[in-house]
């Protein structure tokens, strides 16, 4: 991906145009569409073609490879299209068992309604964000027979679907993701799974950093450049060889960062350099990742890598990885966590992330990779 397109794909998830069509003219123009909602629908027994729209966040499209795989389950000969936006549409390349994907150009929602109608019909589509208004505004152009989606506090999006259900900030998300398919009596136990290569001999001598989190409130996920460099220097005295990953547009920073470190020797700044298909593969044959809260520390998991994520205004109870090799640091900060949704308006700076102490990283490092003495490299 070119430094354009991240860029490019970036903005799509944050763009302040999209963000105003969706909360002034999103809700009139979904209760008008409400009105043309054919009710009382019920769910055909012989289900053959299923949609799935996320439109954006690689970590959330990684979670539902869990979906997708309790969907086979009970659907192997169905055929299934994912609808997906710029920003993610690499991540879903990564997810097993999807037949067919459609890039939705989400910067023009005239253009995006053209392309759902276009696609085809379906028995059931499912609507896995939970936010956006215009994303219900593509289902109702849908040509499906049974529409679902959540019903979000505050959203007022739900007046589209033929089953809305509630959407939960209490529960992790993936498993809002997994009531979507109740209606469908789908009630199945995966957990996010991708399969992925190793591609680095030294699997015993490496550990991967990454530092940058995403979306429209992200400087409130970030961890200090003082604290990385310190955690760095830590790690590399060992002899780990330190992996830093990213997009094109973090390569700047993470090139900084690795100019602070005392001995650049080990240090590899992959930011920018490899794609989500090759990045997973760089995760995959690590001994350790070490990751903020963001679409790389759920891709970590659902690899199985040794992963410790680092949350500071985010819960690991909504937000978390689930493999059983990762450990998650929730901040201590009295306020910690504040977001739900990713974009509510709450503390403009990032106390919660400044509670996390570089110590009590590598305390989890030992713990994680069961070493109580020096660092396994």
């Amino acid at each position: 991906m070119s430094k354009t397109s991240a860029k490019k794909h970036n903005n799509e998830r944050g763009s302040a145009r999209l963000r105003f069509f969706d909360r002034y003219l999103g809700i009139p123009v979904v209760l008008v569409l409400s009105l043309f909602t054919k009710k009382d629908k019920i769910i055909s027994s012989g289900i053959q073609k299923i949609a799935f729209l996320k439109t954006s966040a690689i970590g959330d499209t990684i979670l539902l490879s869990a979906v997708v795989r309790d969907l086979r389950e009970r659907y192997p000969d169905a055929h299934l299209t994912f609808f997906t936006g710029g920003s993610n549409h690499e991540a879903v390349r990564l997810l097993s068992g999807i037949n067919r994907i459609i890039k939705l150009p989400i910067k023009n929602p005239l253009r995006a309604i053209r392309v759902v109608k276009d696609a085809g019909e379906f028995n059931v589509w499912i609507d896995f964000d939970s936010w956006p208004r215009l994303n219900a505004i593509l289902t109702f152009f849908a040509d499906a027979d049974f529409k679902i989606g959540f019903k979000t506090k505050g959203q007022f999006r739900q007046y589209i679907y033929d089953l809305a259900v509630e959407h939960s900030g209490k529960i992790h998300e993936l498993y809002n993701y997994k009531n979507l398919l109740k209606p469908l009596n789908i009630n199945g136990k995966n957990l996010p799974f991708i399969e992925g290569k190793i591609d680095i001999d030294s699997k015993d001598r490496m550990i991967v950093i990454h530092m940058f989190p995403g979306g429209s409130r992200s400087y409130l996920k970030e961890w200090s450049e003082e604290n990385w460099i310190q955690l760095i220097n830590t790690l590399r005295d060992s002899g780990c060889k330190i992996y830093l990953t990213g997009s094109k547009a973090d390569r700047e920073r993470a090139l900084k960062i690795a100019e602070g470190v005392k001995d650049r020797g080990l240090i590899y700044v992959a930011a920018g350099e490899r794609d989500l298909q090759e990045t997973a593969q760089l995760l995959k044959s690590s001994k350790l990742v070490i990751s903020v809260d963001t679409g790389i520390m759920h891709l970590s998991s659902a690899l199985g890598c040794n992963l410790i994520s680092l949350h500071g205004p985010t819960s690991p109870k909504r937000w978390g990885p689930l493999n059983t090799n990762s450990i998650s640091i929730q901040s201590d900060s009295p306020c910690s966590p504040c977001l739900n949704l990713g974009f509510e308006d709450v503390c403009r700076d990032n106390q919660c992330m400044r509670a996390i102490k570089v110590e009590a990283v590598l305390k989890k490092v030992h713990e994680i990779l069961k070493y109580k003495e020096g660092l396994p490299c």
